[in-house]
């Protein structure tokens, strides 16, 4: 059997990996060509997925101008409109980017849960579930909207816990900041065995995500105030925050 031939050039980047997706390949018509360059994002074979996308998008071009509180504002202005230079491995500032699958999912996360005020499944659904969405989100049950999940499906090694930190981020701030607010500024993080504990350990302990990553708006560092506590550490009571 001859060994398989392989096409560099289809293992080149269409795009960086903080730039919002402008191409993608599919398939030649003819057995042997090569791929074939298609404009626009791939699109996603679940509705959900490809509508709030489109929402998302929209929301993303109007600066995030409506919907959301002021603090939400600033933090994602913070996060994706300004340049940012941190150290690097040799010592010396690079520039940083947050990935755009590490945006979009926290957008998305807040695009839900604060300006559409969607917390539950069939809520979800019904909005935008496509075709036939409300008569699918009057057929789940009770039970799976009882309290608010959500999930980010990102791709290994694209970055999830970055995702997390702009979620804790974002959920401190708006808790300490906004009068109304309902979210939290305790959090838990399970990992599922003893490899991701240790490289979640990396990143989480005593708070290293928190300073290594342009997180926190300058003015803000004096109000940021969050224990790290790891599994069998003993702990005394917070006066601000806990992960």
């Amino acid at each position: 059997m001859p060994d398989a031939i392989i096409n560099p050039a289809a293992l080149e980047p269409l795009y960086l990996p903080w730039e919002e997706p402008n191409a993608h390949r599919v398939r030649a018509k003819r057995e042997g060509d090569p791929a074939v360059h298609e404009k626009g994002r791939r699109p996603s074979t679940i509705a959900i997925a490809q509508n709030l996308r489109q929402a998302v998008s929209e929301w993303r071009q109007a600066d995030y101008a409506y919907g959301c509180s002021e603090t939400t504002r600033e933090l994602l202005l913070h996060w994706f409109w300004r340049a940012h230079r941190v150290p690097g491995a040799d010592g010396n500032l690079i520039e940083f980017n947050y990935y755009f699958c590490q945006r979009e999912a926290i957008e998305t996360l807040i695009y839900l849960m604060e300006v559409r005020r969607l917390t539950t499944l069939s809520a979800i659904t019904a909005e935008f579930g496509g075709a036939n969405a409300e008569i699918a989100a009057l057929g789940i049950n009770p039970d799976e909207d009882t309290w608010s999940r959500y999930a980010f499906k990102v791709a290994t090694g694209a970055g999830k816990t970055k995702i997390m930190s702009l979620a804790v981020v974002w959920s401190y701030f708006h808790a300490l900041r906004e009068s109304d607010s309902t979210m939290a500024k305790h959090f838990v993080v399970i990992a599922p065995n003893l490899t991701v504990f240790e490289r979640l350990k990396e990143d989480f302990e005593y708070g290293k995500i928190f300073d290594k990553d342009p997180l926190i708006p300058p003015a803000w560092k004096g109000d940021w105030n969050l224990s790290v506590v790891l599994q069998d550490e003993a702990s005394g009571a917070a006066t601000g925050g806990t992960l």
